[in-house]
């Protein structure tokens, strides 16, 4: 007797849970067009000409370039200390063992 409480009880849960799904996928196409729409729309600023949006994004990409180079000299020179750490070490070992 008891068990036909929780199968209804179940049933109504998945019923709300079914219509929550749809819910949430409805914002969520929404929400995906919206910044889609967004992002292809070139007036993002209407303050901003597209002349000086190119420049932004140019700078922006040189500054990323920039960087990148910068994050490999440091570790290259990590790189480079630490291999001279390790055969200063080797060396110590090898003569005086």
């Amino acid at each position: 007797m008891g068990t036909l409480g929780c199968i209804d009880d179940m049933l109504r849960r998945d019923k709300e849970n079914r219509e929550l799904r749809k819910i949430g996928r409805e914002r969520m196409k929404d929400t995906r067009n919206r910044l889609v729409g967004l992002h292809n729309s070139y007036d993002i600023n209407p303050g901003i000409s597209p002349e000086e949006l190119e420049k932004i994004k140019l700078q922006t990409r040189e500054k990323e370039e920039m960087e990148r180079k910068y994050i490999l000299k440091t570790r290259l020179l990590f790189i480079g200390i630490a291999l001279i750490i390790i055969l200063l070490i080797w060396i110590g070992f090898s003569l005086f063992l």
